[in-house]
């Protein structure tokens, strides 16, 4: 870390990890622009980091591809440049597929897949050309191991995965990289939107994550241009592990996986 200039730009920016991402490249002297669709929470957000102005706040929807160009319209105005772009801003309803409904399904897809492609889409030029620049995509440990009631969050991330695969190879020569980020579960409030009834959350409750942490080691992942981050290492090395076992034993691991 210890560098300063650049610019760091947070989808979800007001969330567990993206206001952890937020205070974490504050502290390294970056300016940072958050993004959230509330802006209640961005003010919240700006007065409890309480970076002067170096933290910039937008109003966004990124499932709205327009509004997407517009915000990167007023980068381009504001800044004329852009180092770090973390696609951070997410959804994800835990039910069984049958019982979600097709506001959720739709939710989900557009906030977790369509809005990531809109602002990279909209991001990729001026990011070409500023060097040294870096896409970083938050996906999910669930995009790795399919699991019983995150059937559309899980395909909403897989497809993150592969897209950024995808694009890494797209942009060589370019100059900009491209992380993928995998976490497991975060103890933030994303949780308790996503299962209301709380049990995941207890399920879960020996691999949560503390969002601090888990910024930090996504930001030292993204200073060594990694091309994934996935974390923590015991849930990474079980979905590793898993995808390689034969259906027989898959079979009997299964219920161990599937604890939503």
């Amino acid at each position: 870390m210890g560098q300063t200039g650049r610019l760091v730009i947070i989808t979800g920016g007001t969330g567990g990890l993206g206001k952890a991402l937020a205070r974490h490249y504050l502290s390294a002297g970056d300016d940072v622009v958050i993004t959230s669709r509330d802006e209640t929470k961005l003010r919240a957000t700006q007065q409890e980091l309480d970076a002067g102005k170096k933290l910039h706040v937008y109003k966004l929807d990124v499932t709205s591809n327009e509004a997407v160009r517009a915000f990167a319209a007023w980068i381009q105005i504001r800044f004329g440049y852009c180092h770090l772009l973390f696609n951070n801003a997410g959804s994800a309803v835990f039910k069984p597929f049958l019982e979600m409904r097709m506001e959720e399904i739709n939710d989900t897809l557009r906030a977790n897949l369509d809005g990531l492609l809109y602002v990279t889409r909209a991001f990729l030029p001026m990011l070409i050309a500023t060097p040294g620049s870096q896409i970083v995509n938050i996906a999910s440990l669930a995009g790795r191991v399919a699991t019983a009631k995150a059937t559309v969050y899980g395909a909403s991330k897989a497809a993150v995965i592969r897209f950024s695969e995808a694009l890494r190879y797209e942009l060589i020569g370019t100059g900009v990289s491209v992380t993928c980020v995998l976490p497991g579960p975060i103890d933030t409030p994303f949780l308790d939107q996503a299962d209301a009834s709380g049990t995941y959350r207890n399920n879960v409750r020996s691999y949560l994550l503390s969002p601090d942490v888990v910024a930090k080691k996504v930001a030292r992942g993204v200073e060594r241009k990694k091309h994934e981050v996935a974390l923590p290492y015991r849930l990474h090395l079980m979905s590793t592990v898993y995808g390689l076992l034969p259906e027989w034993l898959q079979r009997l691991i299964a219920p161990l996986m599937n604890r939503k």
